[in-house]
C-alpha cells in the first residue's frame, strides 16, 4: 500500500501493547466496560438479538484495517500521519472495525433467511491526534454491525438502531445527525449528542455498502444490514459528565474510586493549570497530530500532565523579519510553528519548576532549527 511510513520503535510498541483496555472483561471493573454492557443489554431490551462480542488483536493488516473495508490506498490515513505502523503491512489498529470482515463473513455463512446477527466489537484504539478534553491519542470504541435480509438497510432501521444504542447510553439527552459519508456504508451519517449547549460527536454509521458485501463474497441479494461505530470514551464522559478524558485513567483514588459504576460524575478539586505557548522551527507542514504525538513521546511519564495542545499560528521565512529568523534558528525550508500548551494534573498542583522542566524538553524535542535557539514565552498560571 502507498504512503510515506514511519514505523514504531520497539519501544513505543511495547508501550502501546501493554496499555489497558479499559473494555475487557479480565480486567478490574471500569465505567467505560460498564457502558459497554450498558449498550449490549439496551439493545436486547429494545427487541435486537443478543450481541455476538468480537474480540482481537491490537497488532493488524494493514489489509483487515484499511484494504478490506474500501479504503483508497493513497488516502493520507494510511501514511505515518494518523497510523502507527509497526512494519510493512502491519500496524496498530486504528479502528475496531478491523474485526467486522472476517465475522461478517461467518454471520453470513451461518445466518438463515428472516434472522438478523448483531455483532459488537468494543477495544482499545491507536491514533495520532490532537490533544484536549475530548480527545487522546489510544480511545476505546464500539463496532455494532447487524446482519440480516437486503430490506434491513434502510434509514429508519437505521435511525432506530442509533436512538436504542443513545437511549441506553446517554438517556435524555438530544442528539441531531448529518450527513456523513463512509468507506464500507450507504447514506452514511454523523451522530452529535448535545451537551451544555455544543455538539459532541459521538457515533458515525450508515447502512452497509453493496461494494464491501461484494468485497467479502457476501451476496447482497441475501444480506443486507446497519454498520456503526461509536466512542465509549466520549459517551462514558457524557452520561458520567467527567470534563476531561485523562480522568478515565487517572490513578487518584478519589477519581478511580467512581470508575466503578455510570453513576455522576463529583467534581475532585480542579487545579490551577500552567499555560505557555513555545516557538519552534519545524520542517514544513507537519500537522498537529504529529506534533501533538511528538510532543507526548518527549514528555514520557509526564504527558498526562498535557490538558491540551493548540497550534496558534504558522509562518513561512519570507513573512517573519530578520531580528525574528536568527532569534528563532530557522533553517531554509523551515516554518515557525508557535505552540500553546496547557499544563494541569488532576490530582496535584505542578510546581513552576517542574513546568519549567517539561517545557524545556518539548521544546527541544520538536525545535528542528538552530541548536539552542527558539522563542518561549512567560509562564501563565490560570
Amino acid at each position: 500500500m502507498a504512503g510515506t511510513k514511519k514505523y514504531l520503535s520497539d519501544a513505543a510498541l511495547q508501550q502501546a501493547l501493554t496499555v489497558t483496555d479499559l473494555t475487557e472483561t479480565h480486567t478490574p471493573v471500569h465505567a467505560v466496560r460498564l457502558m459497554v454492557n450498558e449498550i449490549v443489554e439496551g439493545l436486547v431490551r429494545s427487541g435486537w438479538p443478543r450481541a455476538c462480542i468480537q474480540t482481537g488483536p491490537r497488532i493488524v493488516s494493514a489489509e483487515e484495517n484499511y484494504g478490506l473495508l474500501g479504503y483508497d490506498p493513497a488516502e493520507i490515513t494510511l501514511g505515518s500521519e494518523h497510523t502507527r505502523w509497526v512494519s510493512e503491512h502491519s500496524l496498530l489498529r486504528t479502528q475496531t472495525t478491523s474485526q467486522i470482515p472476517a465475522a461478517l463473513q461467518r454471520a453470513a455463512q451461518e445466518r438463515k433467511t428472516g434472522e438478523m446477527i448483531l455483532l459488537a466489537a468494543p477495544g482499545i484504539t491507536f491514533r495520532r491526534d490532537s490533544r484536549d478534553r475530548w480527545h487522546c491519542a489510544e480511545p476505546h470504541q464500539m463496532d455494532i454491525w447487524v446482519l440480516g435480509d437486503p430490506e434491513l438497510s434502510d434509514r429508519d432501521h437505521l435511525l432506530r438502531l442509533v436512538g436504542d444504542i443513545l437511549g441506553a447510553a446517554v438517556p435524555e439527552k438530544p442528539w441531531v445527525y448529518s450527513d456523513s459519508p463512509h468507506h464500507y456504508t450507504e447514506g452514511g451519517i454523523e451522530v452529535n449528542v448535545l451537551n451544555d449547549g455544543a455538539n459532541v460527536e459521538v457515533l458515525e454509521c450508515g447502512l452497509i455498502a453493496t461494494s464491501l458485501l461484494r468485497r467479502l463474497e457476501i451476496d447482497p441479494r441475501r444480506h443486507g444490514g446497519l454498520a456503526l461505530g461509536m466512542g465509549l470514551d466520549r459517551l462514558t464522559m457524557l452520561r458520567k459528565g467527567i470534563p476531561d478524558i485523562r480522568l478515565l485513567r487517572d490513578s487518584n483514588e478519589r477519581v478511580q474510586a467512581q470508575m466503578l459504576d455510570l453513576r455522576p460524575w463529583n467534581a475532585v478539586s480542579r487545579l490551577p493549570s500552567i499555560s505557555r505557548d513555545i516557538s519552534v522551527a519545524v520542517s514544513p507542514g507537519l500537522s498537529e497530530e504529529v506534533l501533538t504525538e511528538r510532543m507526548l513521546q518527549a514528555a514520557g511519564d509526564c504527558s498526562g500532565w498535557i490538558e491540551e495542545m493548540q497550534i496558534k499560528g504558522r509562518w513561512v521565512s519570507s513573512e517573519l523579519p530578520p531580528q525574528a529568523i536568527e532569534r528563532l534558528g530557522l533553517l531554509a525550508d523551515q516554518e515557525n510553528v508557535l505552540l500553546r500548551v496547557v499544563l494541569r494534573d488532576c490530582s496535584r498542583s505542578i510546581t513552576t519548576a517542574e513546568a519549567n522542566a517539561l517545557y524545556e524538553r518539548i521544546q527541544s524535542a520538536l525545535h528542528e532549527g538552530a541548536p539552542g535557539a527558539g522563542y518561549r514565552m512567560d509562564l501563565t498560571v490560570r
